[in-house]
């Protein structure tokens, strides 16, 4: 009889202990990373059905989706089209019993920085000179590169400056109308001159 009892109680824990390792709530299930306004869901194996909602700042549902989780599951959502502010990424599992568990996380999207473009000019000063003007840069640092029409590489610096530079270039046995100059800043931005 002992022996019985002390089986029938072994069984109850490992039952309860099996229970509750499949029931785990829906926070410590899933997770989210964002990044560049993207918004990455991870849903780990064990979570079944699963509705994923994203949600306004009033509560007006903008995107709505299930997705059945047997192994471990990333779901992306980009929200670079959306307008600043709060969204909400509603995660609900065991939707189709009377537990249903969720929850919220909160998203903050920013509005995207303007980009500008590099802005420079150029102008011949006479047959064998150019002038180059490059104004409001947002780090130090301009690749100038001088080349002629069909390609060929003249003249190549790297100007640490901040904010805005000018400077001539002065040209031997090539008119300034045969060349052109092309820029590239620190930020990728890049600009090409035609005299």
């Amino acid at each position: 009889m002992k022996t019985f009892i002390t089986l029938a109680l072994a069984a109850t824990i490992g039952l309860a202990s099996f229970a509750n390792a499949s029931n785990e709530n829906a926070s410590a299930l899933s997770s989210i990373k964002t990044k560049d306004n993207k918004v990455n869901v991870y849903l780990k194996e064990g979570m079944g059905k699963v509705k994923l909602a994203i949600l306004d700042q009033d509560g007006k549902t903008l995107h709505s989706q299930k997705v059945n989780v047997k192994t471990d599951l990333k779901v992306p959502y980009d929200l670079s089209q959306l307008p600043a502010g709060e969204y909400h990424v509603l995660v609900q599992s065991n939707i189709k019993e009377n537990n249903a568990d969720y929850t919220v996380y909160t998203v903050e999207k920013e509005e995207a920085p303007a980009v500008y473009p590099l802005m420079a000019y150029g102008k011949t000063l006479d047959n064998s000179s150019v002038q180059l003007t490059v104004i409001g840069l947002e780090e130090p640092g301009v690749e100038v590169r001088i080349m002629t029409q069909k390609g060929k590489l003249l003249f190549k610096e790297y100007i640490d400056e901040p904010k805005a530079f000018e400077k001539v270039y002065r040209l031997e046995k090539i008119n300034a109308e045969d060349v052109n100059i092309q820029l590239k800043d620190q930020k990728g931005r890049t600009k090409s001159l035609y005299f």
